[in-house]
Formats: structure tokens, C-alpha cells, sequence
């Protein structure tokens, strides 16, 4: 069944393992390999229960570790054309073994079909991703970094089981915040990253009565709390009629969940990360 465990969210690193029927998929890879493997460890899983990397784009703090990581455990790196032609141009280069998501071929893998929505960011080519289980019919949607939600979103993430999705900022800490003008204006731009009124917007009009849990990423550790990015989802989803309690916030630092068909469990094992491996 459909699970997600948030390995950290956040603008020092981010990585999402996804588990179906058939097979675990990473999306993005935020920490380098060892630090990977810790947060792996910690979710009681290893890298070797992984066979594909997906990335929504290439910044270093989605992307960092993934040709590493894709060397060392033969992972397949999957990305849109334009992703990994930045992933190439790069100083580290891109030799591994890597797959479209812009070709049927490279949509289909581990029991999933994934789709891949362009959204506006600052990157090459930012997309979101829904992953549909061939066994079983469930849907998670993850979009991560978007300044705005486009007009083909919202139809792309319909009738989703699980939705992961960017609260980034509460717009008043980051007007009043320690930030310059010019940073301000990007995170808070078209190209940037969602508030928490937006994301709650959007969130509220992917609801329906089969949405099972809401997971909100991708949270500033300067601009916004999990209490407040919660408050502001909660709220517009009561509004919208949708009256479960699975609503989390993703941490930084450590991992949680999984979230999805069997509950959610957040994992708070700190002494792993301590680990040498």
C-alpha cells in the first residue's frame, strides 16, 4: 500500500521516499550519500530497498546527492529532459544510469505511473509529480518548489489518496524577517516558493471526501513554524468540507512518517544519525 516517509523537507536538503506494492522510489536527493543512508536507517530502510531517484529539479538542495547516490547503489536517475541537462552541464557531470520523464517509457517503473506537471520556479525545468500505484489505483501527489500554482495544476493533483505539498513561508515573518529586500522578493515571488495562504488555497481545492493525509513540505526554518503553516491548512481544508485529522508537517532535521494507507508515524530516532556508515 501507498507510504511516504519525509526524510527531511526544507532549504538544507530534501528527500521523500515513496513505497507501493511494487518497489521503493526516492524523490529528490537533498543530502549527500551518507547522510542519505543515515536518514534511510532511521526509517528503518536501506539503500539497497531503492531502485530509482526522481527529481523535481536540479537545485542543490534537491539534487546535491543524487549522481552520487546513483553511482553507488546503481539507482536509475529519473528527470525531465531539461533536469538532466543541467545535471550534465554540471561540474560533477551526469554518468549514471538515467530515464526521462518526458517519454512514456521513462513514466512507468516499479509498479508506478508518474506524471510529471511543469510548475514555475526559478530552475530549469521544476515539475510536480503524481505517482499512481498499477496495483492498486492510489495517488500521491508532491509539489515542492512553485512561486504560483499554474492553471494545469490543480487538474493534474484531482482525487489524490495523498497529497505532499510546499508551505514555505508565513508572509508576515518573512516581510518582517531578517532577510534582504531582494531574497525576500524571490522566495515571496512568481518564481519562488509558496506562502502558507496559497498552499492552504490549493490544498483546500484538492480536497474531497477520499483524500486520506495532507503533508506539508518544504517549510522555512526562518520564515514560518509548523504551528502556524498547520493552522492556516487546517483551517482552509475545514472550510472545504474535509474533516480527517491527517495533516503533518514535514521536519528539516528529522525524518517522519510513514504517512498513507497504514497511519502516520513519525520516527524520532536521533542516536541513528550518530551512526558511521
Amino acid at each position: 500500500m501507498l507510504r511516504v516517509t519525509v526524510l527531511g523537507s526544507g532549504s538544507r536538503g530534501n528527500a521523500i521516499l515513496v513505497d507501493g506494492d511494487d518497489g521503493a522510489v526516492l524523490v529528490d536527493a537533498g543530502f549527500g550519500p551518507r547522510m542519505l543512508a543515515k536518514r534511510l536507517l532511521t526509517a528503518r530502510r536501506r539503500p539497497e530497498q531503492i531502485s530509482s531517484l526522481v527529481l523535481t529539479h536540479e537545485h542543490k538542495d534537491h539534487a546535491c546527492g543524487a549522481v552520487q547516490a546513483c553511482r553507488r547503489w546503481n539507482w536509475t536517475l529519473r528527470a525531465s529532459d531539461a533536469t538532466l541537462a543541467a545535471l550534465r552541464e554540471s561540474p560533477d557531470g551526469c554518468d549514471v544510469r538515467t530515464a526521462s520523464l518526458d517519454d512514456e517509457a521513462g513514466r512507468r517503473f516499479e509498479g508506478w505511473q508518474v506524471t510529471a506537471t511543469p510548475v514555475p520556479h526559478d530552475a530549469r525545468d521544476c515539475r510536480a509529480l503524481v505517482f499512481t500505484s498499477d496495483r492498486s489505483g492510489e495517488r500521491l501527489g508532491i509539489a515542492l518548489d512553485l512561486g504560483h500554482v499554474p492553471a494545469a495544476l490543480p487538474g493534474a493533483f484531482e482525487r489524490l489518496d495523498l497529497l505532499v505539498v510546499e508551505s514555505n513561508h508565513d508572509e508576515r515573518l518573512l516581510a518582517n524577517g531578517p532577510y534582504p529586500w531582494m531574497l525576500k522578493q524571490r522566495i515571496g515571488g512568481a518564481l519562488g516558493h509558496l506562502s502558507n495562504g496559497v498552499a492552504a488555497g490549493f490544498l483546500a481545492a484538492c480536497a474531497h471526501k477520499g483524500l486520506r493525509g495532507v503533508v506539508l513540505a518544504h517549510l522555512s526554518e526562518t520564515n514560518n513554524t509548523p504551528e502556524l503553516a498547520l493552522a492556516r491548512t487546517r483551517e482552509a481544508l475545514r472550510r472545504a468540507g474535509w474533516r480527517r485529522d491527517g495533516i503533518w508537517a514535514a521536519h528539516q532535521t528529522i525524518p517522519s512518517g510513514p504517512h498513507g494507507s497504514i497511519g502516520p508515524r513519525d520516527v524520532f530516532i536521533p542516536d541513528q544519525l550518530s551512526l558511521g556508515l
